[in-house]
């Protein structure tokens, strides 16, 4: 054999030989590959990207760029943007004004005024705390009743995109001044023989509350309506029950929303008052606070951090909206409104660097069909608050934990997946974004989302925790480099 035939023949064996080497598919190539094959997933725009949380080195990718509708991984943005705003020990303080003369028995002769500006934590413990520190400072009568200042934000409700809105929690109306997330809870038991009507529980229990009963407990049960109104001269609401339940059935709880948030809110107020002995007229206004009216006290809510925990654990849009305002509200000045809250998180990308011109920021909770954004910006959201000093630790530890808590207590429950992760549903979406740990010891940051399936959603969320639990198997890039 000549020179030059052994030199072919060598280049021959090497390139057999290193063939199979570069064209071995790594674990997590592979696992990728089989989640976009999923049955479920068939018709479905799909986007993925996991990458190296410290250098942000891709790891895996498919159609990262691609601006898709990420339902409740929109809250991330929120999430982030507002650490970045406030940083994670910030608490949002609320004036309280007394118009009239305050006298020295604790006698006021006009109106106690709450200046909401926004702060979400208002439930009914923290309202009686606020109403213990009425107390003590002194006051024990308010002849004027109690007034409402919500000016901090606009005066819309319901954002247009989500349209039509339901009296479910989940769409529960924004407000400067709020209380139990501007909802409450309806508790229908069946009567105590057949032919007895139902029995209809509200909490909170408020005068605010009509209630109407047409209902009646049957052998056999029937169809049961639960109807929410506001009343004709808008003092509160009528919750009315009709149809039929059965006489073997349980207690069934419901949440729904309420259609004025400042008056349940001044309503509760009154009661966790009147609760503690502070005698208070049933007047109630809505407006401005009066120019002459003077600070009796600030009253401090919970601290940014846990009310990013409560976000992001439990996926509570009221929280995401409220935040969207008061960013807005905050960065451009006041009335907040979504338009502002919205720029505001589009400008929190920008001065991060994080680049997506197809970006359609709607609102801040995902409610909104029209929302759109790709894999990769929110791996680099994630990333840039997961590193962030000041409040990575804060944003990742509010991520659900796979498992064990919040919207991921009921996937991946076997415990061999660890993962803290934001899911995200609408009809026909489905997403989960977060961090997870790789066998190498390194984090890797990852986002999936996946727009249009035809499989049922129990099965879209299967694949996706299928997927999610071999995100920390090797990467195969350096293997795919090295020479055979």
């Amino acid at each position: 054999m000549t020179a030059r035939a052994c030199a072919v023949a060598v280049l021959v064996l090497c390139a057999a030989v290193a063939r199979p080497a570069l064209a071995e598919e790594s674990p997590l190539s592979a696992a990728l590959a089989k989640f976009l094959a999923a049955p479920a997933l068939r018709g479905a725009r799909v986007g993925v990207l996991v990458v190296d949380l410290a250098t942000g080195a891709h790891l895996a990718e498919h159609a990262a760029d691609e601006d898709l509708v990420p339902a409740s991984n929109q809250k991330l943005l929120i999430s982030a943007a507002a650490l970045d705003r406030w940083g994670p020990a910030h608490v949002f303080e609320t004036p309280v004004l007394v118009e009239g003369e305050l006298g020295a028995d604790g006698v006021l002769d006009g109106t106690l005024w709450i200046v909401g500006q926004g702060d979400p934590t208002f439930v009914s413990e923290k309202m009686w705390k606020l109403a213990e520190e009425i107390r003590l400072a002194g006051v024990r009568e308010i002849k004027g009743g109690i007034g409402v200042d919500a000016t901090r934000f606009d005066a819309l409700r319901f954002h247009p995109d989500w349209e039509p809105v339901s009296s479910r929690a989940y769409y529960a109306p924004v407000s400067a001044w709020s209380a139990n997330y501007s909802s409450f809870r309806i508790d229908i038991v069946p009567g105590a023989h057949v032919g007895a009507p139902v029995e209809l529980r509200l909490a909170p229990e408020l005068p605010y509350f009509k209630s109407t009963v047409d209902a009646v407990t049957l052998r056999g049960g029937g169809q049961l309506m639960l109807d929410v109104d506001v009343l004709a001269d808008g003092s509160g609401e009528n919750v009315k029950v009709s149809g039929a339940v059965s006489a073997d059935r349980p207690a069934s709880t419901y949440w729904r929303a309420v259609g004025l948030p400042e008056r349940y809110a001044a309503a509760l107020l009154r009661a966790q008052l009147e609760a503690q002995g502070v005698r208070v007229s049933a007047r109630m206004r809505m407006g401005a606070a009066p120019a002459g009216a003077h600070e009796l006290l600030r009253f401090p809510g919970d601290s940014l951090a846990l009310q990013i925990r409560l976000l992001d654990k439990f996926s509570n849009n009221f929280v995401a909206e409220q935040l969207t305002k008061m960013l807005g509200a905050e960065v451009y000045g006041p009335p907040g409104t979504w338009d502002k809250g919205t720029r505001a998180l589009g400008a929190y990308l920008e001065a991060n660097g994080i680049a997506d011109p197809a970006v359609v920021i709607a609102d801040g909770s995902g409610l909104s069909p029209r929302n759109r954004v790709s894999p990769a910006t929110l791996v680099a959201v994630i990333r840039k608050a997961a590193l962030r000093f000041e409040s990575g630790a804060e944003f990742v530890s509010a991520l659900p934990i796979g498992g064990r808590e919040g919207t991921l207590e009921d996937r991946m429950q076997d415990g061999a997946v660890q993962i803290r992760a934001k899911t995200g549903h609408l009809r026909r979406v489905a997403a989960l974004s977060g961090v997870v740990p790789a066998s190498d010891g390194s984090t890797r940051a990852f986002s999936i989302l996946v727009n249009g399936a035809r499989g049922e959603p129990d099965g879209v969320d299967a694949a996706i925790d299928a997927f999610a639990a071999r995100l920390g198997e090797p990467s195969g890039s350096a293997a795919a480099l090295a020479s055979p």
